[in-house]
């Protein structure tokens, strides 16, 4: 199918990388594009590094709800072609040990999210240097500016590094968070996701999201999940830091799963890492001259799993407090923190909030009390976590 949206961001190799550039941006998701989409509004040149080719092949379930709706409406309307089957997904709190089903009213866009990584970077300027297959391997800051090592390959094949001089750094890596543990700030654990693809016939699954409960699964399982995507469904499974055979374990749910819902072959699995956070000290806008956004920050719901929204909202802020920074002269090179400091203490307040509410959520006993609980108030609740 055509696509209705070219790219203007110049490609670069290795070699191609300027010894300086007005901001560097590391990762290159909603939230890495985001950032510098937004700083180059003032910034002269800005230098996107991504480690993986692009569009990044992304473990994620591809559901953009409200907020990410609205934080994309400044750039255009989703375009059609990316949209599945069905379109609309409704969230779904399903305890299949009770065989109780609570349907909220908290409703997602359902997006291939590979093509929506590749309508997000359409967004980007012409002063946008976009480098893949390039990772930060250190990196350093004083009062005037910071510096970061890069390697990467060359068009030949042969391993290369470059240092390059930036005015601001945005990190936005992602779960593994190389910036911020370079930077020393606080870490955060990792839980372990697994994704499998199934095949469906379309139709045979509801138009829902469903978070699945049940006892049987170990104490190590975290958070279970189902949703249709045209002929696959998607079979998450989540599984706290530390927990082992976790491979095996998810065979376990497929197993248990396979007898409530009409699947048929696995057609892919997906591994992947995602921030464990607990405590509000575990969100942090950066250090200096160099911002976090997205996981990197702690920006992503502990109690849904769900990202885009935060990384779509964080990267936007931590852009814009970096361009405002490039557009008046006499602000202190601290500015863009404070700025996105500012900007961020709602959705830190929000998140924080969903720490409180996590151990409550995730007790066994509380989600049998849930099953007592109206549907409408279930569903009031939820579009606050």
């Amino acid at each position: 199918m055509a696509r209705r949206w070219t790219n203007r961001y110049r490609a670069v190799e290795m070699d191609g990388i300027a010894a300086s550039y007005d901001v560097v941006v590391v990762g290159a998701g909603p939230a890495g594009i985001m950032a510098a989409v937004e700083s180059a509004r003032t910034a002269r040149s800005v230098l996107l590094v991504e480690a993986s080719s692009l569009p990044r092949e992304k473990s994620c379930g591809g559901m953009l709800n409200l907020y990410s709706r609205r934080a994309l409406e400044p750039y255009g309307t989703v375009p059609e072609e990316m949209i599945l089957d069905p379109k609309w997904i409704d969230f779904r709190y399903y305890h299949i040990d009770r065989e109780v089903k609570k349907p909220t009213q908290v409703r997602f866009l359902n997006v291939d999210r590979g093509l929506f990584d590749e309508w997000l970077l359409s967004f980007l300027p012409a002063n946008v240097h976009v480098a893949c297959g390039v990772r930060l391997a250190d990196l350093w800051q004083s009062p005037v500016k910071a510096r970061v090592l890069l390697k990467g390959l060359r068009a030949d094949g042969s391993r290369a590094e470059a240092s390059v001089d930036c005015s601001y750094l945005i990190a936005a890596d992602g779960p593994r968070a190389t910036v911020r543990e370079r930077l020393g700030l606080r870490p955060f654990d990792r839980y372990i996701t697994v994704q499998e693809y199934v095949s469906i016939e379309r139709g045979a699954i509801e138009p829902y999201f469903d978070c699945i409960y049940s006892k049987e699964f170990d104490r190590d399982y975290g958070i279970g999940y189902i949703m249709p995507k045209g002929d696959v469904a998607i079979i998450g499974s989540i599984f706290y830091p530390g927990s082992r055979d976790v491979e095996r374990k998810h065979e376990d749910v497929l197993d248990r799963l396979r007898d409530i819902y009409p699947f048929g072959e696995s057609v892919k699995r997906e591994t992947w890492i995602a921030a464990h956070l607990r405590r509000p000290a575990d969100l942090v806008a950066g250090k200096g001259r160099v911002l976090l956004a997205g996981e990197g920050g702690g920006f992503l719901s502990c109690t849904s799993g769900e990202g885009i929204s935060f990384a779509l909202n964080s990267g936007i802020m931590a852009g814009k407090a970096v361009a405002a920074a490039f557009e008046d002269d006499s602000l202190v090179a601290s500015s863009a923190l404070e700025c996105y400091e500012r900007a961020l203490k709602p959705m830190k307040k929000n998140l924080a909030f969903r720490m409180g509410m996590f151990p409550i959520m995730n007790n066994y006993a509380c989600k049998n009390l849930a099953c007592l609980v109206p549907t409408p108030l279930v569903s009031k609740m939820t579009e606050r976590l």
